[in-house]
């Protein structure tokens, strides 16, 4: 009886277990099948086995009129150390990582120590930036660590013999092989904070063609994992009308003029009148784009990222060439008009003197351009009248942007008769280049016109926009005539042969150029406009017979000379002669050869005009 009631109390306790691992394993199949247990399952997987990145799209090429690259990419890794793994070994994983990824030992023992915290304190990044020579590096060392026991049995110490908490992830970054060449065109996209996106340049202005597109990757934390990057579409690529090598004389230049003059800031455009494209755009200083923080330390109000486009000045006396075209092509001038110079111009009780407080006597329009007198420019605005001038002024888009493909376009709205500020004393002073403001940019699209028989063209530093299934090429686009052909011959002939008979230093050998220089003196809070600090300018267009490129040319507040004819002029005609043979322009008399039937068998006499 005892015996019987031992089995069976056996059995229950059997049949109890039994229950116990059935109900136990349907807990199982349930767990295995619930979604919600799924899901849960696999947001625990997912934040201890994987780590959820932010992979964009490759950023698009920006490249030169002849393919060469200007920006692209790079893949570079984010090396972390799992601390999991590094928690007391900080010692040994600086004596393999520091020698290979150029990194101080103190901050890989410091990284390595940070107490391990799950879900707060997982990982430590060394670098964002790690080359895939480094990577490599890394995974030889790994392989020879693992060759080796995991755990020294002979030491004391056990200890650690393996690079486990050695963690990458590939990244693609912003990649600008030139350094600072054409930096200021560029512009830069912030690839250590892609939050910030682009700034400047066609990088901003195109930011959202050239940043393709976003997904969320799934990264193995296990490094034995093999990752790469997703399949993504490519964004937008732009090939620039800027010419690398006709870019790079011009920076030479400019970089050289501004040191030499000790000048705060300097710019030259090349630009072609026929097409309104722009070769090249130079300003200094620059930035090296891999660095594009040092922007923030290099640029300042006064001194902007590129002042070509965002920074409007009172250009001085190469406005004169507008009023000149204006007078000359309304017909209240002709080019043997007289204009009896005084020395001064009197209106409203106010005097306009000269550049140099002289007084020049009787001098035909050619006089008045040569001599660079204000009196004269401002007499030719009262013939024309507010209306006819102000007119003028928006026929030559002095009002308005010029829309080109370069982030942050700067202008400084014209005042005309009845704005408010608008003097009677603004016309005549405007008509020389002082009270009006305008940009490089802006002064290129006029004076473009002036040069190339009154026909104004749209200035553009795109060529083409390469997407996946077709390409933009952007075409030369006219969009006005301020003056007739006759009177754009007439400027051009009249402002060469001022260069010519002054033996200007803006003269290029072997091919006569018109052009004229310029020097607005800075208005000073308190002090007015003060003569001892200027912007100094110079524009020009050649070959004469058939213009068809224009360089302007300014320095900002020069120190070693304040006259635009002296630090200005000659870097015009510096740049014109370095860049002519890559132009492909032949010279005035190799010209004549070719386009006529005469051909000279020599060089005539005044072939340096």
């Amino acid at each position: 009886m005892k015996q019987d009631g031992i089995q069976k109390r056996f059995l229950i306790l059997l049949v109890i277990m039994g229950l116990f691992v059935l109900l136990v394993f349907i807990r199982i199949i349930f767990l295995q099948s619930n979604a919600k247990a799924i899901a849960l399952k696999e947001e625990i997987s997912q934040q201890f086995e994987y780590r959820t990145i932010s992979v964009n799209s490759e950023r698009g090429n920006i490249s030169d009129r002849a393919g060469y690259l200007l920006a692209g990419n790079s893949i570079a890794y984010t090396v972390s150390l799992n601390l999991q793994y590094s928690n007391n070994h900080g010692e040994f994983y600086a004596n393999y990582l520091s020698p290979i990824l150029n990194i101080e030992r103190e901050k890989i023992i410091s990284a390595a120590e940070v107490p391990y915290v799950e879900r707060k304190a997982v990982e430590m990044p060394l670098t964002n930036f790690a080359s895939s020579e480094q990577i490599e590096k890394i995974e030889q060392a790994k392989y020879a660590l693992s060759q080796r026991s995991s755990i020294s049995l002979e030491s004391k110490t056990r200890e650690l013999e393996n690079l486990n908490g050695v963690v990458y992830y590939p990244n693609i970054y912003r990649y600008y092989p030139n350094d600072d060449l054409a930096a200021n065109v560029i512009g830069f996209y912030s690839y250590l904070n892609p939050a910030n996106g682009a700034s400047y340049g066609i990088e901003q202005h195109f930011d959202d063609i050239l940043s393709g597109k976003t997904v969320q990757k799934l990264f193995s934390l296990d490094p034995n994992v093999p990752e790469e990057i997703p399949s993504i579409p490519k964004g937008a690529s732009i090939v620039l009308t800027i010419d690398r090598q006709i870019q790079k004389i011009v920076e030479k230049h400019i970089d050289r003029a501004v040191e030499y003059n000790k000048s705060k800031s300097g710019t030259i455009v090349l630009s072609n009148i026929k097409t309104g494209e722009i070769l090249a755009m130079a300003t200094s200083p620059l930035i090296n784009l891999n660095k594009y923080w040092e922007s923030a330390t290099t640029f300042t109000r006064d001194n902007k990222f590129n002042p070509a486009v965002m920074q409007p000045y009172e250009t001085g006396s190469v406005f004169k060439v507008i009023t000149f075209a204006a007078a000359l092509d309304a017909g209240v001038i002709k080019p043997d008009t007289v204009f009896v110079d005084t020395g001064t111009y009197e209106i409203m009780g106010v005097s306009i003197y000269n550049w140099d407080r002289g007084a020049w006597g009787p001098q035909s329009m050619a006089g008045c351009m040569q001599h660079s007198l204000n009196t004269c420019l401002s007499w030719m605005s009262e013939q024309l009248g507010n209306k006819r001038f102000y007119d003028y002024l928006k026929r030559f888009g002095m009002n308005t942007p010029t829309g080109i493909e370069l982030a942050l376009e700067d202008y400084y709205p014209m005042l005309e008769p009845g704005d408010s500020g608008w003097t009677e004393i603004s016309r005549p002073t405007n008509a020389f280049g002082q009270g009006i403001m305008s940009t490089p940019i802006q002064m290129i699209r006029a004076v473009g016109a002036i040069a190339n028989d009154g026909i104004m063209m749209q200035p553009h530093i795109v060529k083409e926009i390469h997407y996946d299934d077709h390409t933009e090429i952007i075409q030369p686009e006219v969009i006005g005539h301020p003056i007739s052909a006759e009177t754009s011959k007439t400027v051009t002939e009249i402002l060469t042969r001022s260069l010519e008979v002054e033996a200007s230093d803006a003269l290029v050998y072997g091919m006569r150029v018109a052009g004229k220089t310029g020097t607005g003196e800075i208005a000073k809070e308190g002090l007015g406009y003060v003569l001892s600090v200027t912007n100094a300018s110079f524009l020009g267009w050649f070959p004469v017979d058939d213009p068809e490129y224009l360089v302007y040319v300014w320095l900002q507040e020069p120190l070693a000379s304040i006259w635009g004819s002296e630090v200005s002029a000659p870097l015009f005609s510096d740049v014109v002669t370095e860049v002519m043979p890559y132009l492909h322009l032949p010279n005035d008399r190799q010209r004549a050869c070719l386009y006529t039937d005469v051909c000279p068998t020599r060089e005539p006499f005044n072939f340096y005009y």
